[in-house]
């Protein structure tokens, strides 16, 4: 099976809006291996680094992801190699 990246959402019982709609990125782990893994995708051209939030500590975490209705959380865990 391989995996789509770009185009249409999948087909299922959730309606499709053109709305704009956002996806939220989260990155928890120890403040160096942070920064480096943002810097890393600024190296990629994925995203400008003034562009993520300021460093949250772990208390906030929930605060900060409050999600909207029928949103789900997916998580990709990468060993980091220094």
């Amino acid at each position: 099976m391989s995996a789509k990246f770009f185009g249409q959402p999948p087909m299922g019982d959730r309606s499709f809006s053109a709305a704009r709609r956002s996806v939220k990125i989260l990155m928890i782990g120890q403040p160096d291996d942070v920064e480096l893994t943002i810097a890393r995708l600024y190296q990629c051209d994925f995203c400008r680094v003034e562009d993520w939030s300021r460093p949250l500590p772990f208390s906030q975490i929930q605060q900060a992801t409050s999600k909207e209705p029928g949103e789900i959380m997916r998580i990709y865990v990468r060993s980091m190699t220094l």
